[in-house]
């Protein structure tokens, strides 16, 4: 009888190898290029961890601080060579165990350097492993960015210690840069805020939205008009053509095609500290703006908050599921009542993972 198989468990990446050199020999690589080079991976790295989240996309490149925090990197040592080191997590929730958001997030990094090297089909593939369009062309830009240039006096490479090092090639740029270059084509964009009315004088008049994806300038027509008018102060969708800044953002909408309200995000990670909930999928939030407070709600898990920013009510959400998972999600049956036992059947099934 043939024995089965063990079933190998995967480690979490935690750090993996950067190595950057010279191709000019007698030449040495300067530390501007250097330091691009770690900012711009850096950046691939939050919003892979923000793509991770489940959440909805964000126009603005700056990710929840609940991210950031969870996909920083630091130096851990330097080896000898123009630049050889090891870029590790500083994520504290490393300590509690088990794969972290920052984890998952080098793990598809890895991932998607070896495809963009080696797969033959790299845009089929490419949006398989990142599924949302927004999402995927905004990490794209990333890559290409810590790609060397085409030209360029450097060469690269990501070594993930436990598995094969991918080197960052002239090839692997030039397929970024015709992938990036077909989803830039047009150059449209949403963005999401309470929406208000500027008055202006010359030229055309001029929407502001203002939440999580910033204060962003919009340029409207008549067409769209009577439609801006009913949605002043409420949450708002405004798409059309943008333009981005150095980062990828978008900096305006200069001419809007489309403007609707907003009433809905969704989550999949909530954080608070340093811990974390992921549930099965993406959980849906009503959303609204009343009297100068944003209010934030769950009706099935009977969860209401209001906070002035954005940021502060998704926090306020975020610690009341917390709350209501330590409270019930957790608490053995018999100490309950019906109507908490309906709530902690409600939390288990849409917990995947949390903290003990």
């Amino acid at each position: 009888m043939q024995e089965e198989t063990p079933a190998v468990t995967a480690v979490p990446v935690r750090s993996f190898g950067f190595k950057i050199a010279s191709t000019d020999a007698g030449k040495k690589v300067p530390v501007r290029t250097v330091v691009e080079k770690l900012d711009r991976l850096q950046m691939a790295l939050i919003h892979l961890g923000e793509y991770l989240t489940g959440s909805d996309f964000r126009a603005r490149g700056r990710a929840p601080e609940s991210v950031r925090s969870r996909c920083a990197l630091v130096i851990s040592d330097v080896r000898i060579g123009s630049l050889e080191t090891t870029l590790e997590l500083e994520d504290p929730q490393i300590a509690l165990g088990g794969p972290t958001l920052g984890e998952e997030a080098i793990e598809k990094l890895m991932e998607l350097a070896q495809s963009v090297e080696q797969a033959d089909d790299v845009g089929s593939r490419l949006n398989e492993m990142l599924k949302h369009p927004l999402h995927r062309s905004r990490i794209l830009q990333d890559l290409k960015n810590v790609w060397p240039e085409t030209d360029g006096p450097i060469e690269l490479e990501l070594d993930p210690h436990d598995g094969p090092a991918s080197k960052l090639t002239a090839r692997g740029r030039f397929v970024l840069e015709g992938l990036v270059s077909m989803m830039k084509t047009p150059e449209e964009a949403s963005v999401k805020g309470v929406l208000w009315m500027l008055a202006v004088e010359p030229g055309p008049p001029v929407l502001r939205l203002d939440g999580p994806d910033g204060q962003i300038k919009c340029a409207y027509s008549k067409d769209v008009e009577e439609t801006a008018k009913r949605l002043i102060g409420k949450p708002t969708t405004v798409s059309g053509e943008a333009e981005f800044d150095a980062a990828g953002n978008v900096r305006e909408i200069v001419k809007v095609t489309k403007i609707e309200r907003f009433q809905e995000i969704t989550l999949q990670r909530l954080f608070r500290a340093e811990r974390e909930i992921i549930l099965r999928q993406p959980l849906a939030i009503f959303v609204d703006f009343v009297e100068g407070m944003w209010t934030m709600e769950s009706e099935d898990l009977g969860i209401i908050v209001s906070g002035e920013s954005y940021e502060e009510c998704l926090a306020q959400f975020q610690d009341e599921f917390f709350f209501l998972w330590e409270e019930y999600g957790q608490e053995a049956d018999d100490r309950l009542s019906k109507d908490a036992r309906n709530l902690k059947n409600r939390l288990t099934a849409i917990v995947q993972s949390a903290p003990p």
